[in-house]
């Protein structure tokens, strides 16, 4: 029979054993919150960097864009030159389309020390839409002046590209990231981050569209809603050439 000192020393090892179990208990719950916030953070830090990552590309787009742009400007300012004389040739460009018969010295090359003062920078990987690769331009600069804006320059409406003094001199990167072309129009206050792109109503661009210093009636930048009216840099969709569900930047570089 069990005496009263053991009894007290066998309830209270029994008490000790009930505590450890509460406390791994209590030890497993704390591991499990801990690890559910981890995965949540993990999560949340993937899709924060896929996020910054298309920001990071709209942004740089937008800049070299710019950069063109300064480009043309010093060239027009400093040196005196219209677009009739300019040459947008290099080697990284495979068209020989970009060659300008009236350009027979360095200053008056874009991408020449003499001229431009700038550098050719190919779009990067991350801003390109992979699944267009066989497309024509895809994967470089294209350099119009077969294309206009309604609302830059003189050209009011879509009708622009039926007047050859209302075209512009626009840079394009065809074929980029529908992620990253809703970013860009974000940045430029033309829709709102989670608004599609506007889609272009036709063509954006003729055939051999290449600019070697001769503006062409063609083809007009124009949205049914509006959106891209009077805008001289942003991104749509295709409409026609290029075919829609694709997503291109634009930038005017001279307006007219």
């Amino acid at each position: 029979m069990m005496n009263q000192r053991n009894y007290k020393i066998a309830k209270s090892s029994r008490l000790h054993e009930r505590g450890n179990v509460l406390f791994l208990i209590l030890i497993a719950v704390a591991l499990f919150a801990a690890l559910s916030f981890a995965v949540v953070q993990t999560r949340g830090g993937g899709t924060d960097a896929n996020k910054e990552k298309i920001q990071l590309a709209a942004s740089q787009l937008a800049q070299y864009g710019g950069d063109i742009e300064a480009a043309i400007l010093r060239m027009r300012v400093g040196k005196g030159m219209g677009p009739d004389v300019m040459s947008f040739e290099t080697p990284f460009l495979s068209s020989a389309n970009y060659t300008n018969p009236n350009c027979a010295v360095d200053d008056c090359k874009v991408y020449m020390p003499k001229g431009g003062a700038i550098s050719y920078n190919a779009p990067n990987d991350e801003w390109l839409d992979w699944g267009q690769q066989s497309q024509p331009h895809w994967g470089g600069w294209l350099f119009t002046g077969g294309s206009c804006v309604p609302g830059v320059g003189l050209g009011n409406d879509a009708t622009c590209n039926g007047d050859v003094d209302n075209l512009e001199l626009i840079a394009i990167v065809p074929y980029i990231q529908r992620d990253v072309c809703m970013e860009i129009n974000r940045k430029k206050e033309i829709t709102s981050g989670v608004t599609p792109p506007p889609q272009d109503q036709g063509s954006a661009w003729i055939n051999n569209p290449e600019f070697s210093g001769t503006f062409t009636t063609g083809e007009a930048i124009a949205s049914a809603g509006g959106e891209i009216f009077g805008r001289n840099e942003g991104c749509f969709e295709g409409g026609g050439t290029p075919a829609s569900g694709t997503y291109h930047y634009y930038k005017v570089l001279i307006e007219r």
